[in-house]
């Protein structure tokens, strides 16, 4: 992610709408995207499925596969939080954190773009994330994402996946805000993201960024523990770990319902294969 967006009930969810976006005050934005693999439930590596918190309603939150979903859409997400009890809860958010104080729509709306990624080394300063971070933290479990590399002036996508085939789980950060128009309260997250690790900083070659990425243990810990347990994960993972491979152009295109499972197949490059 390059300073970007996950897998989880009912298939592949990818978040990009477009590699770079500028708002109002020509400020650039740049997102990797993610692959949700959409399941039911979710049973996390330290759980028995008698303990699995179940889901708010019979309909999984992501009722059908999402290959490619853009975060510009701000999509609502299987997202895993811990209650007071350390009881893990799987709830529907938003992507793009609202944080509790914004004060109308039309600043949700700004917000919610600024906010679909959070960069770890700025947490405490931001007061976008300060107070999510503080308190707040959550797991993003995503089959997989995309991020682009640089080819002179082209763009190459990547979809990056798990060497054993299972789960991602992303570290986020989630807020609560009661909409001031209608009273309704809303939840939505962000990802955090890192430096890249060097496989993600030979993808993601200009940024060299990526999610921060845990594995089962330090995502229980995560969950669990306070914003110094938690400041300790907040680092590129292991390069083995990840699998990657190219994908077709075709993604580079907005136009074009990229939400589709040819999204993820991997074609063949006609430039040096120096990654794999």
């Amino acid at each position: 992610m390059g300073d970007n967006a996950t897998l989880l009930s009912g298939g592949f969810f990818r978040s990009l709408d477009n590699p770079i976006i500028t708002n109002q005050r020509n400020k650039k934005f740049r997102f990797f995207g993610v692959c949700v693999l959409a399941t039911p439930s979710i049973f996390l590596p330290w759980e028995t499925p008698t303990s699995a918190a179940p889901t708010s309603s019979d309909q999984p939150i992501l009722p059908e596969p999402g290959y490619f979903l853009s975060g510009f859409t701000h999509p609502t997400l299987p997202v895993l939080t811990a209650t007071p009890n350390n009881h893990i809860n799987l709830c529907a958010m938003q992507w793009g954190l609202i944080p509790h104080w914004c004060k109308s729509q039309a600043q949700a709306q700004e917000l919610g773009i600024y906010g679909l990624n959070a960069r770890a080394e700025t947490l405490t300063e931001k007061p976008l994330f300060r107070d999510a971070w503080k308190s707040h933290p959550c797991l993003l479990p995503v089959s997989g994402f995309f991020e682009w590399q640089a080819i002179g002036k082209k763009k190459q996508p990547y979809y990056i996946y798990a060497s054993d085939a299972q789960p991602l789980l992303f570290a986020g950060l989630f807020a609560e805000w009661t909409d001031t128009d209608t009273g309704e309260q809303k939840r939505s997250y962000a990802i955090i993201t890192t430096e890249a690790n060097a496989l993600m900083a030979e993808i993601h070659n200009v940024k060299k960024r990526m999610p921060v990425i845990l594995d089962a243990d330090q995502a229980k810990r995560y969950l669990q523990g306070d914003a110094t347990v938690r400041e300790t994960f907040l680092k590129p993972c292991d390069n083995a770990i990840l699998t990657a491979h190219p994908v077709a152009p075709w993604l580079n295109q907005v136009k074009v319902n990229r939400n589709v499972p040819q999204a993820l197949l991997p074609i063949e490059k006609d430039f040096p294969q120096t990654l794999f």
